[in-house]
């Protein structure tokens, strides 16, 4: 006899009936969807004031106190199916919000802050760690145990509710009061990133997010930058419904652009730089003035997205960036002042060498440049966050480095001094540079204020030769096993940092750079217009600029949308049928190429159920060719009978290892209980027989 999970029968329920209601909701188009008809817009809740975002958070830490009292593995809090987060405490995770159960509105408006709550109070299990470090282990643990618990909520609302996930619970912006001050408002989307949580951002309903932030369905609103909605259009058989520069505001269309502009500004570059053929100034023409404003777009637009961003926008792209722009703006100086007519005390020849020698330098930075927007490129990807953390672990190396050349250049320009003179301390100090790179010399020290100056030399070289280069090399192996034996997630974490640079600065017309100058420049007219009329008038001007791109823009996107039409009448998700699985006889999207151009998608629909139809006749058929084929139904029956009992311990908290065992120990109990009570209820019979006797006995 198996025991009865009450508790966990009754959230199976309650799942499935979120489920239906969710999947037969008015919202699930049974038509295709046509332009204008809102889809997943943002829902009708009012968000937790900021103190009772506090109260959420300090239930939730309460709640990982108690289940992680002391330090455990963490692979028993991080894998799935975990006896500790189990079914349990997933549910004590909901509760811990708080509202009416009986009104679902009630329940969402304080659910939809879940996410943000667990990262929250992952990040003050983080500043403990720091602050008591005798603890820091099992704060850590707890931290680590607060975004596991996000992961496995993320996953179960995205067969639930997703319209709820993104855009309540991992969209939206919440503040919370901290020490009675009310914090920025953060999505769960950003903090993950900000914090770099990869088990987080590792989960498939946040993946997805991603996926259709990075496509354009969920767009960043005109009204209110900072709410996103879903994109009315991407289901539209219209060709001029996407033909719209609003469409650039998508991520990935940003990316090709950036990409587009990098290559042209690397041709700017390359004629710029390699095109001079003789020592007499050329006035600066038309290509390089045009290099230069490519370069100004995109000061301005670092300038723009550090403005609004703050802080979370500077990362190591931002410095290799401002270094390539500080180079051409001093190469720009020297140009300029050597075709002006201003009068210096150098001939104009040699302010113009300096300045192509001075661009010259730019050239690595250039080129590296591109692989900033190859990054969505996975292999390209992973390298770049190898780089981008053994430059991080490379900044102990340095610090110390420093320090030790800091204090042997001051012994040796003690040595050089002592006489009254300082005569070496150039060639010392070049030296104790090149020494770093291996090539140091023994020869300047043979004549200079021995012993001293060649013990000091000694004991330098063996501590940059021997001690630190071997700690630097130790560093970057660190690093680089560290991200390679998590390149899955690192490359995700990469790819939610670069979405988040195209959405995060609120942003009504996008201009990309160098286009911004542009936008620039027509600013102050758009401000004197009325709002009606700047708008159209933005709205032109982009179409104009954006028009080859829009083209391309809008012939994929009417592709699409047969296949996100298909989708709602098959009553799936939008990103449905993407691919033709093998294992899978009724998916995929038939698009033919000849009806790219029409506005009808019943051909598509029909060829996409005949050749499933006929994949699916072809198989049977194939199938009973031979009567002794099939397996028998026993079979199946048998296979689900072998199925470890994963979800029943999972929600019992007991392990699906010792499952079994548990279910005959109750068995055995139960079986125990019944004897007992039996033998009881004999014993009591027989007591109650033996006191009529005696009655008996005593009446005669």
């Amino acid at each position: 006899m198996k025991i009865q999970l009450n508790k966990s029968n009754a959230t199976k329920a309650e799942l499935r009936s979120r489920t239906e209601n969710h999947s037969m909701s008015e919202d699930t188009p049974v038509l295709p969807v046509h332009q204008g008809q809102a889809i997943m817009d943002p829902l009708p809740i009012a968000a937790p004031s900021p103190r009772q975002v506090l109260r959420i958070c300090l239930n939730m830490k309460y709640l990982i106190d108690k289940i992680i009292p002391t330090v455990f593995d963490v692979e028993q809090v991080t894998r799935r199916h975990s006896r500790i987060l189990n079914e349990k405490v997933i549910m004590l995770a909901y509760d811990a919000c708080g509202g009416k159960k009986s009104d679902k509105k009630s329940v969402q408006k304080y659910r939809s802050v879940l996410l943000f709550c667990l990262l929250k109070v992952s990040v003050w299990y983080e500043d403990l760690s720091f602050k008591e470090l005798h603890n820091a282990e099992l704060y850590e643990l707890r931290s680590v145990a607060c975004q596991h618990l996000c992961r496995v909520i993320i996953e179960r609302e995205e067969v639930v509710d997703l319209q709820f996930l993104f855009m309540e619970m991992l969209l939206r912006r919440y503040v919370i009061n901290e020490n009675d001050e009310d914090s920025e408002p953060a999505s769960v989307l950003e903090m993950a990133a900000d914090i770099h949580s990869t088990i987080v951002i590792g989960s498939s309903g946040f993946q997805r997010c991603l996926k259709w932030l990075w496509r354009g369905w969920i767009i960043q609103s005109r009204e209110e930058p900072t709410v996103f909605v879903r994109d009315k259009t991407i289901a539209s058989m219209s060709f001029k419904s996407h033909f719209s520069p609003e469409r650039i505001k998508t991520p990935m269309y940003q990316n090709i652009l950036q990409v587009m502009f990098s290559i042209i500004f690397l041709i700017l570059y390359t004629g710029v730089v390699n095109d001079k053929d003789s020592i007499h100034v050329a006035p600066i023409d038309g290509k390089e003035w045009l290099f230069y404003l490519f370069t100004l777009g995109y000061i301005i637009d670092e300038i723009s997205k550090l403005y609004y961003i703050g802080s979370a926008y500077l990362s190591f792209w931002n410095a290799f960036n401002d270094t390539l722009y500080t180079i051409i703006c001093a190469s720009l100086c020297f140009r300029i002042l050597s075709v002006s007519p201003i009068r210096t005390g150098r001939e104009s020849e040699y302010w113009d060498v300096m300045s192509y020698r001075i661009l010259s330098c730019a050239a690595p930075f250039v080129w590296s440049r591109l692989l900033l927007y190859l990054e969505s490129v996975p292999f390209v990807g992973v390298m770049l966050v190898v780089l981008k953390h053994m430059m991080t672990e490379s900044i102990v190396f340095f610090f110390l480095l420093f320090l030790m050349i800091i204090g042997f250049l001051q012994g040796f320009v003690g040595l050089d001094s002592s006489d009254g003179k300082n005569e070496i301390t150039g060639e010392i100090m070049n030296n104790l540079i090149i020494t770093i790179l291996g090539s140091g010399s023994f020869d300047i020290f043979k004549k200079f204020a021995p012993p001293y100056a060649a013990i000091l030399y000694y004991g330098y070289y063996f501590i940059v030769s021997v001690i630190l280069l071997n700690i630097l090399i130790a560093l970057y192996a660190n690093a680089y096993d560290k991200v390679v034996d998590n390149a899955g997630d690192e490359y995700m974490a990469l790819m939610c940092q670069k979405t988040l640079r195209f959405i995060r600065a609120p942003d009504e017309d996008v201009y990309v750079a160098p286009l911004n100058i542009i936008e620039l420049f027509i600013h102050p007219i758009l401000m004197l217009l009325p709002k009606r009329e700047a708008i159209k008038l933005s709205r032109v001007i982009m179409t104009i600029l954006y028009c080859p791109m829009l083209i391309f823009v809008a012939a994929r996107e009417v592709r699409e949308a047969r296949r996100i039409q298909y989708n709602r009448i098959k009553r799936l998700e939008d990103d449905a049928n993407e691919s033709d699985e093998a294992w899978n006889l009724r998916d995929g999207f038939v698009d033919s190429i000849n009806d790219m151009l029409t506005t009808d998608n019943a051909a598509g629909i029909q060829e996409t159920q005949a050749k499933n139809g006929r994949s699916l006749r072809l198989q049977r058929e194939a199938e009973k060719a031979d009567p002794n084929f099939r397996v028998s139904k026993e079979w199946f029956e048998t296979v689900k009978k072998s199925v470890q009992p994963v979800a029943e311990g999972y929600s019992s908290g007991i392990g699906w290892e010792l499952f079994d065992l548990y279910n005959q120990v109750q068995e055995r109990n139960t079986q125990s209980e019944k004897k007992i009570d039996e033998l009881t209820t004999a014993v009591n019979k027989l007591a109650e027989s033996i006191k009529e006797l005696n009655l008996g006995n005593h009446s005669s």
